[in-house]
């Protein structure tokens, strides 16, 4: 009767097996959707230091702007400055697009040089330019986050220089201290065009900044390559005096 009962008793249940590695294409589901939703919080990160300057801006309004959740934007990016961080990165890399995109579609050689002035003076301004400018300006007063973006800044700008040493090279200029100098100098003063506009929008200062990088330029190209390359712009109308 003991041998019968000892019979009867249910099979012990198998031990659970671990759960193995998930199939690729979930991993990839996964993955992919792990970087829209990364790239869905840097595009809201621009448009919010577009919208309410460096000061402005915080990881919980972020992610209301993007529309993922708070844990989300905790697992993507724990910090302040985390975000500020990928952010710089982000948009460097769309305006570098941008450029490598319009570019393509001039001529290589001086026309593809020239179009460095008008293609800064663009990108200074789409919201990516602006918000690497809101950046720079409040790292200023900021030291945590001026010591962790100062690598990143440093790397674009070095970045920026080769490319356009590239171009310059391909239109048959040699590297020299004028050459970069004009590079730093077209940069700049782009940089400080889309930042007074909203202080003080004035055309006729625009006009002349763009005038004289225009005359730094073609004095450069005729140094080097002769005058007979040089395309100098048309003189500005005489300022008016005031009686």
């Amino acid at each position: 009767m003991a041998q019968k009962s000892r019979q009867e008793q249910p099979a012990a249940a198998p031990a659970a097996r671990s759960p193995g590695p998930l199939p690729r294409a979930e991993r990839r589901k996964n993955s992919e959707r792990s970087a829209t939703t990364r790239r869905l919080i840097l595009d809201a990160t621009i448009a919010c230091l577009n919208a309410w300057g460096y000061g402005g801006v915080t990881n919980i309004k972020v992610a209301d702007a993007a529309g993922v959740s708070r844990g989300a934007m905790m697992h993507h990016f724990p910090t302040r400055q985390a975000l500020i961080i990928a952010t710089v990165e982000h948009a460097y890399h769309c305006l570098r697009d941008f450029r490598a995109e319009e570019m393509a579609k001039i001529p290589p050689g001086l026309p593809r040089f020239r179009a460095i002035l008008d293609q800064s003076l663009t990108t200074q301004r789409m919201p990516e330019g602006t918000a690497l400018n809101e950046v720079r300006i409040g790292s200023r007063s900021d030291a945590e986050i001026r010591e962790a973006v100062t690598p990143m800044m440093s790397a674009i700008s070095e970045d920026y220089v080769r490319v356009v040493s590239r171009i310059a090279r391909e239109a048959g200029l040699k590297p020299s201290h004028e050459l970069f100098g004009l590079i730093g100098t077209v940069a700049m003063a782009t940089r400080a065009l889309a930042i007074n506009t909203f202080t003080y929008p004035s055309v006729g200062v625009r006009d002349n900044v763009v005038w004289t990088l225009q005359m730094m330029r073609e004095d450069l190209i005729a140094r080097q390559l002769g005058e007979q390359h040089a395309e100098r712009p048309a003189p500005l109308p005489d300022i008016p005096r005031v009686q």
